[in-house]
């Protein structure tokens, strides 16, 4: 009878470290969002777009854009407005969404490398304008030693005859 029991305990064990946990979640194949505020809305939003609530609809969508968007929302969403934008033969605004939140370390670098680029070709046209200038009196230089070779020349011929 002990045996029995044993077995039995080691069979009820051993079946239940098969059975799967209820209270795991599902799983899904399906990426789930997590912001603030829901994708879901915004995505709707884009692809209902018509000539007649483009510019409504992106001032509802910009603040979502701006502000919650990561990187990749962000370059969807952008890319969807364009498309359907020229689909529709409308115009985004000029500006429309660039200061965006998820985008500023990238426009911070961006400037940085401009203003260096600006600074470069400053000192380079600096240079190439002192160099030119130097060119320019060495020139002037070699004309006026030029002017005064014939000067002495003609001084020397002159020397001779009078004697």
């Amino acid at each position: 009878m002990k045996f029995s029991a044993v077995l039995i305990a080691a069979s009820v064990a051993s079946a239940s470290a098969f059975v799967p946990a209820t209270n795991a979640p599902q799983s899904s194949t399906q990426l789930y969002v997590k912001t603030k505020g829901t994708i879901e809305p915004v995505k709707k939003a884009i692809k209902s777009l018509t000539a007649e609530n483009f510019s409504a609809t992106l001032s509802d969508i910009e603040p979502f854009l701006t502000k919650e968007a990561g990187v990749t929302i962000y370059t969807k969403s952008m890319r969807r407005i364009a498309a359907k934008a020229k689909g529709l033969g409308v115009a985004i605004p000029e500006g429309y969404a660039k200061d965006a939140k998820c985008t500023e370390k990238r426009r911070a670098k961006q400037d940085a490398y401009c203003q260096v680029k600006t600074e470069e070709a400053a000192a380079a046209a600096e240079e190439a304008a002192a160099a030119a200038a130097e060119e320019a009196a060495a020139a002037a230089a070699a004309a006026a030693a030029e002017a005064e070779a014939p000067a002495e020349e003609t001084a020397e011929e002159e020397t001779p005859a009078e004697e």
